[in-house]
C-alpha cells in the first residue's frame, strides 16, 4: 500500500500498534491489517481490523469522492471513472506512484529549505534520493507504455 502515516508514535511506526487507536498488538490479542506505511522508513503500518481498518476505508472512499467533484469528475458517486485497461493510468497503476513520488520530492525540497539540522538533513536527503530514483524508473516506465500505445 502506498498511504503514508503522519505523526506516529514509535509502536505504530513500527508496526506494534493501531495507527487509529494505538492499541497494543504486542499485549493483546487483536486482528490487524496493513494499510500504509510509516513515511520514515517505508515500514509497513497496521490498524486494527475492526473497526480502524473500516474507518480509514471509509475516510478514503469519502475523500475519493470529494476529489472527484472537485475535479468534474463525470460520476462523482464512486464509479470506476479511470481507463483502467492497461494499468499504467489508475490510480494505483505507474502514473499514480509516480505522482506520490513527486508530491514526496516537493515536500521533502520544502523541508529541506527550511531545516538546518544535521540529522534532519540526512533523513531528508536519504527519502529525496529513493524518490528521486523511484520517480526516475516510473516515468520511464510510463513513457514507455505511452510510446507503445501511441503505434
Amino acid at each position: 500500500m502506498e498511504r503514508y502515516f503522519w505523526h506516529l508514535n514509535a509502536q505504530q511506526a513500527d508496526g506494534m500498534a493501531c495507527v487509529v487507536c494505538n492499541a497494543d498488538f504486542l499485549n493483546n490479542k487483536i486482528a490487524s491489517v496493513p494499510v500504509g506505511r510509516s513515511p520514515a522508513d517505508e515500514s509497513q503500518v497496521f490498524a486494527c481490523k475492526d473497526p480502524c481498518a473500516a474507518v480509514i476505508a471509509d475516510e478514503a472512499a469519502r475523500m475519493a469522492k470529494e476529489m472527484r467533484a472537485a475535479v468534474g469528475a463525470e460520476d462523482a458517486d464512486g464509479g470506476d471513472v479511470a481507463d483502467c485497461e492497461n494499468g499504467v493510468f489508475c490510480v494505483d497503476g505507474h502514473f499514480g506512484s509516480l505522482l506520490r513520488d513527486l508530491r514526496a520530492l516537493a515536500g521533502a525540497e520544502a523541508l529541506l529549505a527550511t531545516s538546518d539540522d544535521i540529522s534532519t538533513l540526512r533523513f531528508l536527503l536519504g527519502l529525496t534520493a529513493r524518490h528521486a530514483e523511484t520517480a526516475m524508473m516510473r516515468a520511464r516506465l510510463v513513457l514507455a507504455r505511452t510510446k507503445e500505445g501511441d503505434g
